[in-house]
């Protein structure tokens, strides 16, 4: 999502201002900035004592950028708008900006031929005439030389048969897969993320007759995914040990989390290229020698939950949960019995607590909200799982599978095996069934 906010210094004024959010369909990699498309577009109220509350497209009026300031309107004008939604009585609201073409900018613009030295451009537009700076107009299309583009790209001049000329930008992109850091720079190789950095971190996709699809196989191989670029700028996810079926689909645009699907690594092909994902925990002082096993984990839990304060409890579940990934296991594997005070020995000072009441009162309310907290991240664990989900008929694939993993955990509720003794392959195998099939394995298990 792109946001677009109102161009003058609302702030200073105290005004109140619209800010306008984009989906991916608003966006094309040929053009410089993001195309308005009513129904694509969310539209925020934003006060400058932090209030932003969304409206509908009713809301909202429009006008064109060199009108009166009375002259707003209801329904966009083909060309360049100035929109605001509609404030409190009297109240002035600051307009944001965008540029309006009557149709998505997927229709707008094709590429017809991409080469070393040429790009030729073809439009579809019914509302008027189109000008390319340094074009040549052929049966092909527009023909541009790379060579004239610059930093800016090169302008296209709009004339509609009704509203004013304007002008937009065309640019080059970038042909393929790549990713890029909180800086927007491109990176390539090996990249390793901490799940608190993953938010900094973006992939893209763009496509053209040569190259519209990239590889992506997911925690050690165990998915296998085929992601194809559709004309709606969005990628089918097709699942390449199963015919390529349809798994999913996600924009050609966005953070890297939705490429990951929860996975802690990936391995992403795309024509030559090749990124290599692993997303680890962030470092928790201590978490390397720690036990795999309930006790040891609760007491860790335990350490980690009252050196921190109180009130950051989200992050501290964050943190531990991304101790999932790293170390191969599943916080819901704890029982009630790993975190009681019984096991604490150590970690609480029970000394004199008989004859200091408050004191005793402290520790009790800690270990009561450890409890709570406990509680929490093991209800958080078990309702964890891929975004992408496999199917029915892959579920009826891995059934046997499925149901060994839910025998193990089964097994281990009931004191008959514990599932620490099980090895690192056998534990990562309950992790990718239990939340790639979530559905069916919470169901097996519950029965």
């Amino acid at each position: 999502i792109i946001i677009f906010m109102a161009t003058n210094n609302t702030t200073s004024t105290g005004s109140a201002w619209t800010e306008l959010e984009f989906s991916a369909r608003c966006i094309s990699p040929y053009i410089s900035s993001p195309i308005y498309i009513p129904e694509e577009t969310s539209y925020f109220l934003c006060r400058p004592d932090g209030t932003r509350e969304q409206h509908r497209l009713t809301f909202v009026v429009f006008r064109t950028d060199n009108a009166a300031d009375d002259e707003w309107e209801d329904d966009p004008t083909i060309g360049r708008l100035q929109m605001a939604v509609l404030g409190d009585d009297d109240e002035e609201v600051k307009p944001a900006e965008a540029v309006y073409l009557g149709v998505s900018p997927d229709r707008f613009v094709k590429v017809v031929r991409n080469d070393e030295n040429e790009i030729v451009f073809d439009f579809t537009w019914h509302y008027g005439n189109v000008e390319i700076d340094k074009a040549e107009r052929t049966d092909e299309g527009y023909v541009l030389r790379k060579d004239d583009f610059g930093d800016d790209g090169i302008a296209c001049r709009l004339t509609p048969r009704k509203g004013n000329p304007f002008t937009i930008r065309l640019t080059i992109p970038y042909v393929g897969f790549c990713i890029t850091d909180s800086e927007g720079q491109r990176i390539t190789g090996d990249i390793n993320i901490t799940h608190n950095n993953l938010a900094d971190y973006r992939y893209a996709f763009v496509g053209d007759s040569n190259n519209d699809r990239f590889q992506v196989s997911l925690a050690d191989d165990k998915l296998n995914y085929m992601c194809v670029l559709g004309d709606d700028a969005r990628l089918s996810i097709r699942d390449m040990r199963n015919r390529m079926a349809l798994v999913g689909e996600i924009d050609a645009e966005g953070p890297l989390s939705d490429i990951l699907m929860g996975a802690h690594s990936a391995l992403i092909k795309n024509k030559s290229s090749r990124w290599r994902v692993l997303l680890s925990g962030e470092d928790v002082e201590g978490a390397d020698e720690v036990e795999l096993n309930g006790v040891a984990l609760a007491r860790f839990a335990f350490g980690v939950f009252s050196a921190a304060d109180a009130q950051d409890e989200d992050s501290i579940a964050q943190r531990l949960m991304a101790m999932e990934q790293k170390y191969g296991f599943q916080w819901f594997w704890l029982s009630e019995d790993d975190w009681s005070h019984e096991h604490l020995e150590g970690l609480i000072d029970m000394e004199n607590l008989d004859n200091d009441p408050e004191k005793m009162m402290r520790q009790a309310l800690l270990f009561n909200r450890y409890e709570t907290f406990m509680k929490r991240l093991v209800a958080f664990s078990y309702i964890s799982q891929n975004p992408i989900q496999g199917d029915q008929l892959q579920a009826r694939n891995n059934k046997r599978k499925i149901a060994r993993c839910v025998r193990r955990i089964q097994v281990h509720r009931n004191g008959e095996e514990s599932i620490w003794t099980l090895d690192e392959e056998a534990r990562n195998e309950i992790i990718h069934f239990f939340s790639t099939f979530h559905r069916e394995f919470t169901a097996a298990l519950e029965e």
